[in-house]
């Protein structure tokens, strides 16, 4: 029985492991950056673009700057062959100060 637990626990972590792709922040400018994730499953609309908002939020937080949007795109359904749902922002980090 306790076998059986484990082994339907680990798939099922190794099935969320490999369905969701870790997110990388990349920086394109002086103060500006990009991320994207893409996830195998579809979460729903502008979920994936709820994560990114709120990871680059953070990001801008740790540099203690606020996040300003530029630009999101994010797929839309349906999802047929190699097109997976996937969302990207474009972003800045400013001045707590800016507008």
């Amino acid at each position: 029985m306790k076998t059986a637990l484990f082994l339907l626990l680990s798939g099922l972590i190794l099935t969320a492991c490999s369905t969701m792709q870790e997110m990388n922040i990349v920086q394109t400018g002086e103060n500006s950056y990009e991320i994207k994730k893409s996830d195998s499953s579809y979460p729903g609309p502008e979920v994936l673009q709820r994560k990114i908002t709120r990871e680059a939020r953070k990001f801008c937080h740790s540099l203690d700057k606020k996040l300003h949007i530029i630009a999101v795109h994010e797929t839309s359904p349906p999802f047929i062959g190699s097109k997976t749902p996937n969302a990207e922002i474009q972003f800045e980090c400013v001045s707590k100060k800016h507008p």
